[in-house]
Parts: structure tokens; C-alpha cells; sequence
């Protein structure tokens, strides 16, 4: 099969799980209510049945979703999900904790990612950075597209035990990301402008193949990040 459109694929199956994702974490799909129907998800998506299954088999791995007799594909209680490294984020203090862990952790991944990344990788790279930038001049919000970011380049790091633990991390980040909407609009706006600098500078070191850059550069990301975060409070 041509390569396009193996990526092709990739790119809207992936897409799909994010969404559905979303939607269990923020509660509109909750406990023990179903997933709409393959065939519907499929229409109202334009993609293919078979894309569809991928992003709700990796749902399945994760153990957000189950497979019922009779009711079809249905979101896991929290309990019945393999429990999580991470302890819940309750506090800013918490928070807090959280960015440091990141920052020992990604910066890794990162170093990981300029040594193993594809042309698949790199073309990626380029729709995120084209997506983050249209999001930053809307000003609509980057939580989503900037989380993904995040999880994704430990796929690209080829690490499938850093690939866990960074889906396990993923509620943790978007909830810092959705704390940052409440700063002031001022500083919300110079925020999302030095994350995309940021974001660039981590991409670029990737591409380059420059593993050192792209540590040095993801850990200043974050550090960054946690410093307009709990500076401006």
C-alpha cells in the first residue's frame, strides 16, 4: 500500500482517538455509556470502518473502552482501567510535582526522538507546528493540539514503556494547560506565543537529528511553561 496513505490513516485514526479521548476525560462519553456506533462514527467522520476500529482498539489497550455482548463498545469505570503511576493532581502543589517529573522525563524523550525519528515523524512535526500556529493566532486555546504534541513524540521515541507513561500523564498536562486559560488575557496571549517558540525550537533540534538541542531545548519548554504558570499567580 502506498505510503501516503498508510500515514494518511495513521494521521485520522489517531485524530479519532483523540477526540473520543477527550471525551471520556471530560465526561461527555461517562462510565458505562456507550461509544456511538462504528458505522456512525465512520459518516460522521468520512473515514473508513477500519480506521475507526484502530483508534477504538488502542482505546481498548489503554482501557478506557470495553467491548460488551449486546451494547456494543462502553466506557470503562474508572476501577476497571489499569491503575495509573501518577497520583491524581488535586493541588497546585501537586502541579507542581507534576512539572518537575516532566521535566526529568520529556527532556529524555525528546533526545530519544532526534535519534529515532522517521520522514513519517517529520511531516507530523510539520502539521502540528502548522496547527499550533493557526490556533495561536485565533486565540481559541492550544490544550488539545499541545497535549498531543507531548504524548506523541514518545511514540517517536520509539519507547513503548515511555509511550504509557506519557497516555498515563496525559489528564495531568491537559490539566495544567486548562489552568493556564485562567490567566490573565494579557499573559494568556504571551503564553501561547513563547509555547509555540518553544515547540518550534524542540522540532527543529528533532529534524536536525541534534539529540543534546532537543533535551536542553524540551526542558526548557516546560520550565518555561511551569515559570509563566505559577509566576504570574
Amino acid at each position: 500500500m502506498n505510503e501516503n496513505v498508510l500515514v494518511g490513516r495513521s494521521r485520522l485514526s489517531h485524530r479519532l482517538y483523540t477526540d473520543l479521548l477527550n471525551g471520556i476525560l471530560s465526561g461527555d462519553f461517562p462510565a458505562d455509556s456507550r461509544l456511538p456506533p462504528e458505522e456512525r462514527i465512520a459518516r460522521d467522520y468520512g473515514m473508513s470502518r477500519s480506521t475507526v476500529r484502530s483508534a477504538l482498539g488502542r482505546l481498548k489497550s489503554e482501557g478506557f473502552v470495553a467491548s460488551r455482548q449486546g451494547s456494543g463498545t462502553v466506557v470503562c469505570q474508572m476501577r476497571e482501567r489499569e491503575s495509573s503511576p501518577f497520583a491524581a493532581v488535586e493541588s497546585l502543589a501537586d502541579l507542581q510535582k507534576c512539572y518537575e517529573c516532566r521535566i526529568a522525563m520529556e527532556g529524555e524523550i525528546a533526545y530519544l526522538a532526534a535519534q529515532r525519528r522517521t520522514e513519517a515523524d517529520a511531516r507530523f512535526f510539520a502539521n502540528h507546528l502548522a496547527a499550533l500556529r493557526q490556533i495561536t493566532v485565533n486565540g481559541t486555546g492550544q490544550t488539545t493540539e499541545d497535549a498531543d504534541f507531548h504524548v506523541r513524540l514518545a511514540s517517536v521515541a520509539r519507547n513503548q514503556f515511555l509511550e504509557s507513561i506519557m497516555v498515563s500523564i496525559r489528564p495531568h498536562i491537559l490539566f495544567g494547560l486548562n489552568i493556564s486559560k485562567t490567566l490573565p488575557a494579557a499573559s494568556r496571549r504571551k503564553h501561547a506565543a513563547f509555547a509555540l517558540k518553544e515547540h518550534e525550537q524542540v522540532v527543529s533540534a528533532i529534524l536536525d537529528g541534534n539529540a543534546e538541542a532537543a533535551r536542553n531545548n524540551m526542558r526548557n519548554h516546560i520550565s518555561q511553561c511551569r515559570k509563566r504558570l505559577f509566576g504570574a499567580r
